[in-house]
Parts: C-alpha cells; structure tokens; sequence
C-alpha cells in the first residue's frame, strides 16, 4: 500500500522532469548570475569559490554573455574584480544602493562586508556597469506605489550622482518582479532588466565544466535547465520568507 502511495505520489514528478528536460523549450540566457565569491569552500548557494569563479573565466573566452553579480557584496571587489581583469573581462555590479551611505539592506542572510562607494567608482572606472538592484533590497512587488517609486527612482539617482554615468539596467531583489514593477521602472527610465528564470541564470557551486559552458553558450535546456529552475529556490536571496501579502515597507528605512 505504501509502495502503490510513493510510486502514485512521485511518478508524475518524474515524468514532469523528464518531459522538461527532453521537451522543454531551451532557455535563452542574457545574464550570468553570481552573488558572493568565496576564498574557501561555498557555504551557500548563493556562493562560488575563487577556484571555480577562474574556471570559470577560463571558459567565457570571446562568448557574448553579461556576467553579472547581485548585492554588492565587497568579496566582487576583493576577489572577483582581480580574477575579471586577469582574462580582460568586465560586469554588471546591481548594487542595492542604501550600501553607499551604509544604510540597512533588507535581507534575511548577513549583509556584512558590503562594497564602498570608492570600490564601485574603481570598478566603474575599469569598464564595468553599475546597475540599480534597488535601494534597500526590497520584494518590490509588494510595495505600495509611492515606495515602489521611492525605492527605484532613488537607487538610479543615487547611483547616478556618485559615478557620473547613466544607470539604465535593474536586477529585481529576490527575483520577483510583476507588470506594475517592470512598467514604473520604464517611467523612471530603466532600459534593461535582468529577470531571474527568464533571461538570467546562476553559476552554481556545485556546476562542473559542462554545466558552465551550457549555461555561457547563452542557450540551456534538459537536465540543466531543471536544476537551475529549482536549486535557486532554496538559495541566498529565495523569496520564500517573504510571501505574506502583509508584507510591509520596513519602518526603521523610512
């Protein structure tokens, strides 16, 4: 009986993820995505070590793909930026900009050793893009609308005011994102977008050279495109904590 339960319970699953991996429609990918680099051994999802983050510019070679990184995390500046520029690369830094005045950002991980703005002005100054991931790290899709526009006009000025340049890309935090979000980003002059799940995907730790040069082709499809739709569900940045719809602007950033 048990047996007849699981074989009930787990066969249409199996044959979801196989009909994803051999029918699905294979995933054209703008952005690759990456959060902390770590000196040692990953202790998140979320985290790559150094050893694999120069595989991994190894393999990016003349590809037209965005490298891109979320948060503004200071291991970007101490470890991935030295690693960029040893195999003449540049990316996209989607900063949430409260990190320049040294503001709170909303997450539930550690927000410790986040960059300063003089690391963002170097990186600037060596070709990469800064981009707005909002100010505070917020879900933006359960914002009201004035903290809506509060939190993406401000993170474009404030950007914008400290590296002299235009700030036209937006990562949304934690992936979510909505119809009124995309179009109030337009109004404020936001040009492109990263959207995790449709044209942005992540370097995992556990991706070996395979899984990485799929994914730098731009085009990913079969198993690899299963893993990477679940896995980044229980990563750094999951949206899970935040599904309630009371859900808030946070007092203490107002």
């Amino acid at each position: 009986m048990i047996e007849a339960t699981l074989i009930f319970i787990f066969l249409p699953l199996l044959v979801g993820i196989a009909a994803l991996c051999f029918l699905g429609k294979r995933k054209k990918i703008e952005f690759i995505l990456f959060h902390r680099i770590s000196k040692n051994f990953p202790k998140s999802l979320s985290e790559v070590s150094v050893k694999q983050f120069e595989k991994f510019c190894k393999e990016v070679k003349n590809n037209k793909i965005n490298i891109a990184f979320d948060d503004g995390h200071k291991s970007v500046f101490d470890l991935a930026f030295p690693i960029l520029k040893k195999y003449n690369l540049t990316a996209t830094a989607f900063v949430a900009s409260g990190i320049i005045t040294g503001e709170k950002i909303d997450d539930f991980y550690s927000t410790k050793d986040m960059m300063s703005a003089e690391n963002l002005l170097e990186l600037s100054a060596n070709g990469w893009e800064i981009a707005s991931h909002s100010v505070h790290h917020l879900d933006l899709t359960l914002l009201s609308e004035s903290d809506l526009l509060s939190e993406l006009e401000n993170s474009k000025n404030d950007l914008e005011n400290l590296i002299g340049k235009p700030v036209k890309s937006l990562s949304f935090p934690y992936g979510k994102w909505n119809e009124k979000v995309i179009e109030t980003a337009k109004t404020i002059g936001y040009e492109k977008f990263a959207i995790y799940g449709l044209n942005s995907i992540a370097i995992l730790p556990f991706d070996d050279r395979n899984d990485m040069k799929s994914k730098i082709s731009g085009e990913i499809g079969g198993l690899t495109k299963v893993i990477s739709t679940i896995i980044p569900h229980f990563a750094k940045g999951t949206p899970m904590f935040f599904w309630n719809k009371s859900y808030k602007f946070p007092k203490h950033l107002k």
